[in-house]
């Protein structure tokens, strides 16, 4: 996955995380990889034929896995090209079945790479002689199949969150998880309790402990409004969709798997089901969810919402006057404003063709934040950097969990001391993908109005007082803002040692990684050529 630190492994413990290809500079081999979910982003290397290592992962990613189809795959079968047979199955070499005398297929006795393991079913993993852990999963409110990973050795344990969404009733839900107590953080005016602190029963066992990392999905860390829970955001579209007359026919544009509560809220609130085509349908049909696998139909003509193909729309989806559902990433309070006015426009019956949908499938800040408080851990890792900032979103994890760790000394070494040994690249920006998936006339200016933007200058703005020395009063006149004094040195001079690496890169594309020239039609009148100016000045 583009961004990730220290090649996907999980100090101190020798497992790989949703990175099963090459990494320049990587000799260290895991003697464990783990699939948090199906995303395209977590499972580069894996369809190569030559990957034969044993993953662990929860029952839904496998049969997720085993039942890829590329596009182009898909299409071919859909115009009816290529018939199930010659479908060619992405991951297929992960489970191959051995072939007995009379030629039939016996699954049970050939290769499987893909082992499932249930959740909250904690599970003893012999890594070599000398090391055996205990690996738990729990469900990450991310996408079907997603999963965290509770990683127990004799000295330390650390949670691998994935992708995840740390709603308040998530939270709610740890507190109550027996395996995840023994690690929740005392409250910390609680008399005779210090932060760190163990306590330990009569046999010796460890009674409350202290996680030594949570390695934590940082892809809305600079994120600091509020946003909508996945029900608020769900509820809202439904309010909305009520006002449109009962013939009306939407689209739901659920261009990749997470927008599942979106088809819930609306099978529930207008009792139908939602038309998917042939590829969704197989992956849903054999999920573990039961409402899912219920709620989804192939016939088209049963329903006037429809989430199937969006190349390769049915015709009911295809009719003029069609109202297009998009999911993007907006804050609750814009949330608000989006809901009241284009209410106020369905009942004055103003046109209204292209709605979207909060429904974020990672966490911002405050919520990140609320997550690792609940712990305490030693330290926090972020599982995925923009490699647009070279390196300066690493550089201020620390200040912005700042009162949300322990204080006891880790089992492994310094992540930045990991991080600048060179496993930040330069690339474009890391944009938002949901504003790259639009569908419907419209629909990018509708919601550029509303979503969060994602520009690097507005990154940057976010970061710069959690930034110290060197590393923030770059960002500072790269913003256009005075420098501060010198400060002690503080180990952020290591900033410098990032941006100094873009010099003997490609620097145009360096320059426009930190304020891309697409996004100038939307920047206020400072962030015009002189940024660009500025951004040039510092980095070169």
């Amino acid at each position: 996955m583009p961004g990730t630190p220290l090649h996907g492994f999980i100090p101190p413990f020798p497992i790989r995380v949703d990175q099963f290809g090459a990494s320049p500079g990587l000799t260290a081999v895991p003697a464990l990889h783990l699939l948090s979910h199906t995303h395209s982003d977590h499972i580069v290397g894996l369809s190569a034929n030559s990957f034969a290592s044993t993953i662990i992962c929860s029952t839904d990613a496998k049969q997720m896995l085993l039942r890829h189809e590329l596009y182009s795959d898909r299409f071919l079968r859909d115009v009816d090209l290529r018939n199930e047979a010659r479908l060619s199955r992405t991951f297929g070499h992960l489970k191959v079945p051995l072939f007995l005398k009379d030629g039939k297929l016996d699954f049970s006795a050939g290769r499987d790479l893909l082992r499932i393991l249930p959740l909250h079913t904690p599970t003893k993993i012999e890594l070599s002689d000398n090391l055996t852990i205990t690996l738990t999963l729990f469900d990450a409110n991310h996408c079907p199949g997603a999963v965290m990973f509770l990683v127990e050795g004799a000295q330390c344990a650390v949670l691998h969150t994935g992708d995840f969404r740390a709603e308040p009733w998530f939270l709610d839900d740890l507190r109550r998880n027996p395996f995840l107590q023994p690690y929740l953080a005392p409250p910390e005016f609680r008399e005779g309790a210090m932060l760190g602190q163990s306590e330990v029963s009569r046999t010796g066992t460890p009674l409350f402990k202290t996680l030594d990392a949570i390695y934590l999905d940082t892809e809305c860390l600079l994120m600091m409004d509020e946003a909508p829970t996945k029900s608020d955001a769900s509820q809202g579209l439904v309010s909305l969709i009520s006002l449109f007359p009962p013939e009306t026919i939407f689209f739901i544009n659920a261009w990749t798997w997470g927008y599942e509560d979106v088809f819930r809220a609306i099978a529930r609130s207008f009792r139908s089901q939602i038309h998917v085509d042939r590829y969704k349908h197989n992956i849903y049909s054999h999920l573990s969810d039961p409402f899912l696998r219920s709620l989804v139909t192939l016939d088209a003509s049963k329903s006037r919402f429809h989430a199937c193909e969006r190349f390769h729309r049915c015709s009911h989806a295809n009719r003029d006057g069609v109202v297009y559902i998009n999911p993007v990433t907006i804050s609750k309070s814009k949330w608000d404003q989006y809901l009241a006015l284009t209410e106020s426009k369905l009942r004055a019956t103003q046109p209204v063709t292209i709605l979207l949908v909060p429904l974020l499938r990672h966490s911002p800040l405050q919520e990140l934040r609320a997550f690792v408080s609940l712990f305490r851990p030693v330290r926090v890792v972020p599982n995925s950097l923009d490699p647009s900032l070279h390196g300066l979103d690493a550089l201020c994890v620390p200040n912005l969990f700042a009162n949300c760790l322990s204080t006891l000394p880790s089992f492994s070494s310094s992540f930045a001391g990991a991080l600048l040994d060179g496993d930040i690249h330069v690339s474009e920006d890391h944009c938002d993908s949901t504003l790259q998936n639009l569908v419907g006339d419209g629909a990018d200016s509708i919601a550029h109005a509303w979503a969060v933007s994602g520009r690097i200058v507005d990154k940057l703005a976010v970061m710069e007082p959690f930034l110290r020395g060197t590393a923030r009063n770059i960002v500072r006149r790269i913003l256009g803002v005075p420098p501060l004094p010198r400060e002690k040195s503080d180990g952020n001079e290591g900033a410098v040692s990032i941006l100094q690496r873009v010099r003997d890169r490609q620097r145009i594309n360096a320059c426009r990684a930190i304020v891309p020239d697409h996004e100038s039609d939307r920047e206020t009148e400072s962030d015009d050529e002189d940024t660009h100016a500025r951004t040039a000045k510092m980095l070169f």
